[in-house]
């Protein structure tokens, strides 16, 4: 009777070959979204804001929270402050019909803010992020079509605090 050896080398070259792969990735330095590290100084942050409650503050706790870093109420206990000096919210008209009811608004959204260590030097100059999103209307849907727009307002300030997060892990690098 004839054994057959190729499975056993087989599974040996594809170990080796996703070794290799994965070797090759963290090599070139490929990371997975979201997993870049923020600065050290700011393990412990605290969050001020314009608003003191709000869903832009709300956000950006928990992206800080997915990069490992501690948010705190207590701004005596932070090394950090990120300092949200402006959330501006507006909507435009795009387009309307020839009876002139709209079909077609733009939402803008622009957040301003910056990161300053707990003796205040600047760890990020203020910045300004801006952002729009286009959305269909009707007139004849309207309750659905302002919930639609909350939605879409919802995840354009979730973008936004992602592309904050960028600015700041840039500054790390």
């Amino acid at each position: 009777m004839k054994k057959n050896n190729a499975k056993p080398c087989n599974t040996l070259l594809n170990i080796l070959l996703v070794g290799c792969l994965a070797l090759t990735l963290s090599a070139c330095g490929f990371q997975l979204r979201g997993s870049s590290a923020l600065p050290g100084e700011m393990s412990i942050t605290y969050i001020r804001n314009i608003l003191p409650y709000g869903t832009l503050m709300d956000d950006f706790a928990e992206a800080l929270r997915a990069h490992h870093v501690t948010v705190t109420d207590n701004r005596s206990e932070a090394t950090a402050v990120l300092t949200i000096e402006e959330n501006r919210q507006d909507r435009d008209v795009l387009s309307v019909n020839s009876s002139g009811k709209v079909l077609e608004f733009q939402l803008l959204q622009t957040i301003q803010f910056s990161v300053k260590t707990s003796d205040q030097l600047p760890l990020v100059e203020s910045q300004r992020v801006t952002m729009t999103r286009d959305y269909l209307y009707s007139n004849t849907d309207v309750l659905s079509k302002e919930r639609e727009e909350v939605v879409v307002r919802r995840t354009l300030q979730r973008e936004l605090v992602y592309l904050a997060m960028l600015r700041i892990t840039a500054v790390a690098r």
